[in-house]
């Protein structure tokens, strides 16, 4: 597949990523959903919507506008409450559904009606396992998920306990046990269980990648490990996250590449710069962006108006107008002979 084979024809209206082998795609603007063989494992004409296979299971909805999850032999599995507006995939056990609620109140001595929606958790049987329902949560992401609660932020761990309490203006992602939060507009970080790590004392931080966290003070960035400790002072106009020991800064107007001690390890002499990923990271020289290797060397030359991080070996570039997939070679796929 990273050679950029052709293994299904290009005759779909529609086509989403691959999930557990099985993809989602349209004919005649009809989804069905098919497996890496081409065949239709759900075939057009049951549904209405169809979504993404997650473990196991798949949201669909019916020309009548009622919801279900289904397996892949199309056996009714979970039929879900009429009122039901959205029913997301299951992530560790647990998929999030969403219903319209009337919400009302008194406006200029006036009874003013609004539609509302609420969030739950529900489990494979179906049953609600989220004691509240919450104004907004986010599918469970390594373990975790946020919720929000009277406009304000927390998470929750696959047993539905709360271990950041929600009263937080903002509350992101675990990266590394870390999760980035702010209180009274100042940002900090706390494990997940719930303790500070790192006090909310920062104008803004960044999650936690290769150990190492971003900071600002004052309008200028710098590092902090995952337990606080200052690593690279607070001296760069603008910086990128940490990986394979590396990250890009800016100083004097172009970037170059430090070491958690903030050592230079490659000079600041590009344009911009990205995040190493696979050994390679995209740089931008003369308005035109290319790769380096860990050793400042350029491995593919600087052609590309666009590009992405390398994944399974391929990255996304744009060249010349045009959105293409290149190989570690520089290789443009799928690779014509």
């Amino acid at each position: 597949i990273n050679e950029g084979k052709m293994i299904i024809p290009a005759v779909y209206d529609y086509a989403d990523d691959f999930s557990e082998v099985h993809a989602v795609v349209a004919l005649n603007r009809m989804p069905c959903l098919i497996n890496m063989q081409n065949k239709r494992v759900i075939d057009t004409g049951l549904y209405q919507n169809i979504g993404m296979l997650s473990e196991g299971l798949i949201s669909v909805t019916d020309f009548k506008r009622n919801k279900y999850y289904i397996n892949l032999n199309n056996e009714f599995v979970i039929q879900l409450p009429g009122n039901t507006y959205e029913a997301r995939n299951f992530r560790f056990g647990y998929a999030v559904i969403s219903r319209q609620v009337e919400y009302h109140e008194t406006k200029f001595g006036k009874d003013v009606g609004t539609v509302i929606y609420v969030f739950a958790y529900i489990d494979k049987n179906g049953k609600q396992v989220s004691t509240t329902e919450y104004e907004d949560a986010d599918d469970f992401f390594n373990g975790f998920a946020r919720v929000k609660k009277n406009g304000r932020f927390g998470m929750i761990n696959t047993r539905m306990q709360e271990v950041i309490p929600t009263r937080f203006e903002r509350v992101g992602d675990v990266s590394q046990n870390r999760v980035v939060v702010s209180e009274n507009y100042k940002f900090g970080a706390m494990d997940t269980n719930g303790g500070w790590a790192i006090k909310a004392s920062y104008e803004l931080l960044f999650p936690a990648t290769d150990g190492m966290m971003g900071f600002m003070q004052k309008n200028l960035f710098g590092f902090i490990d995952i337990n606080g400790t200052e690593k690279v002072p607070a001296v760069y106009p603008s910086i990128k996250p940490f990986a394979e020991g590396k990250a890009a800064v800016l100083k004097d107007g172009k970037w170059g590449f430090i070491n958690s001690s903030n050592e230079w390890v490659l000079r600041n002499v590009f344009d911009d710069a990205s995040v190493f990923s696979e050994g390679m990271c995209a740089v931008l020289y003369k308005r035109q962006w290319g790769f380096i290797d860990a050793t400042g060397r350029v491995i593919i030359p600087t052609q590309f108006d666009a590009v992405g991080s390398f994944s399974n070996g391929v990255a996304d570039v744009v060249y010349r107008d045009i959105p293409l997939y290149i190989n570690k070679r520089g290789e443009f796929l799928p690779i014509l002979k």
